[in-house]
């Protein structure tokens, strides 16, 4: 998995996207513990070449999100507000820790209120629009030039709870997530909480 997924950042709302937002995000929230199958489609521009992974994923709205990927080979991520902890074939460990970075402290804080319901940082940092229809379509171009040279947008399709995210780099290179086959769970299970512990 590559570590672009935690490029989410920068951007302000109109009244009614705002409005809509809310709206969405009150569907996503509904659900604080969401769970399922995960299919990662990422397409390599340099090698001209796409990769299609499958997995598992936990969304837990006031904690994190956990992507574990079986398929072809075995992979995980786990963000929180404070880190990201990449685990790669040959069980090589690779942490980022929000303490020791600052600039990786907020981006980890922004790609945690995607998956969540914290509305105040999307309005701080994206331009939104939010398209309405069977599912709604939400997208959140970064508006910090830094983070521009790094991804152009990031989409988001929204039935009951997150069905799909899309990032697009600004090198040509994207990445889609799909959450399939969706529970609801209560809580997390102890080896999920201690995974997505900060």
């Amino acid at each position: 998995m590559k570590k672009f997924l935690f490029l989410i950042l920068f951007l302000p709302l109109s009244g009614l996207w705002a409005d809509q937002l809310e709206d969405v995000y009150a569907r996503i929230s509904a659900h604080p513990v969401t769970k399922g199958e995960l299919i990662q489609e990422q397409y390599i521009k340099v090698a001209n070449r796409s990769l299609v992974s499958k997995g598992t994923f936990v969304m837990a709205a006031d904690k994190g999100v956990i992507f574990d990927i079986t398929d072809p080979f075995p992979s995980s991520m786990v963000v929180t507000e404070e880190k990201m902890v990449q685990t790669l074939p040959g069980n090589v460990v690779s942490v980022l820790d929000g303490n020791d970075n600052a600039m990786f402290k907020n981006i980890a804080k922004i790609i945690h209120s995607v998956f969540a319901n914290d509305l105040q940082v999307l309005k701080d940092n994206f331009q939104v629009s939010v398209t309405g229809g069977p599912k709604d379509v939400v997208t959140l171009v970064p508006k910090d030039p830094f983070l521009s040279l790094l991804f152009l947008k990031i989409t988001l399709t929204v039935g009951d709870s997150i069905d799909s995210v899309s990032i697009v780099e600004a090198g040509g290179n994207w990445v889609n997530y799909t959450f399939a086959n969706k529970t609801f769970p209560e809580k997390l299970t102890e080896d999920e909480r201690q995974r997505l512990a900060n």
